[in-house]
């Protein structure tokens, strides 16, 4: 299939809306949603190749596809799991995934440990293009429109997601004060930078003072890591709260062999 942009990006006007009237982000997310769901599957075993052709296709048809002469010359080196554009672009900072990167998302791992001992291990593994824009979509939810979903990039077989964020001017908070806004919002501390909040059943992590900041009138957290918890991970933290503990310490771990890619 060819999945070429019909013609530069530089030429188009991009309509941030998919075909069901929905957000672009949203409208690429339930597409996902609905790859799983005629698949039976999650998005850890349904394989990332079903998962990429069906977003692609879709992009397409939504003139969602952006040529990469348009994009890979202007970026400059970002953090770990993206480059920025530069300059800025609609007054919005333009970012794009690095070489098949998306991240992390939260999550359990069962483990073989001495009799006695919790076999459930918390982890952050790395995510695949489902999670990242559940991610981006509830970062959307949960703190107002954050996120713009520009389109997708694919060069040499590896898809890029390009998203936008408004160019904000920030001051840097301290982790007390992150934590008491958390609060404030009816959230529950359950390990350093990352809280749960029961009645909507959302978890947010990695909110530290490198993506939590001030803009001046209000709190913007622009690269926290939320999610729904659900099955043995949501039961683990119910259950670690209700004995008055916290979760142990988040391990970053690198999993794309978790991934099944057929």
């Amino acid at each position: 299939m060819n999945h070429e942009a019909p013609r530069s990006a530089a030429d188009q006007t991009y309509l941030h809306q998919g075909a069901d009237g929905a957000d672009r982000l949203t409208a690429a997310f339930d597409v996902l949603r609905g790859v799983l769901s005629e698949c039976g599957g999650t998005p850890w075993t349904v394989s990332q190749a079903r998962q990429e052709e069906s977003l692609l296709e879709w992009a397409g048809r939504v003139g969602a596809l952006l040529n990469a002469e348009d994009i890979f010359p202007f970026t400059v080196k970002g953090g770990m799991e993206h480059d920025l554009l530069h300059p800025l672009r609609d007054g919005r900072l333009w970012k794009a995934t690095k070489y098949n990167y998306f991240g992390l998302t939260p999550g359990l791992e069962l483990d073989l440990v001495p009799s006695g001992a919790d076999a459930r291990r918390f982890h952050l593994w790395e995510s695949g293009i489902y999670h990242y824009l559940e991610r981006l979509t509830l970062q959307n939810e949960l703190f107002g429109q954050i996120n713009r979903l520009e389109g997708f990039v694919i060069s040499d077989k590896v898809i890029t997601a390009v998203t936008s964020q408004p160019s904000y001017r920030l001051e840097p908070m301290t982790q007390s004060q992150i934590d008491e806004w958390f609060v404030g919002q009816r959230f529950v501390p359950i390990t350093t930078a990352a809280y749960y909040r029961a009645e909507d059943n959302v978890a947010v992590f990695d909110a530290h003072d490198k993506n939590v900041a001030w803009n001046g009138s209000a709190v913007v957290p622009f690269d926290v890591i939320p999610c729904r918890p659900e099955g043995g991970f949501l039961e683990f933290i119910e259950k670690t709260l209700q004995a008055g503990e916290s979760l142990c310490a988040v391990r970053t771990t690198r999993t794309t062999d978790s991934f099944t890619h057929a």
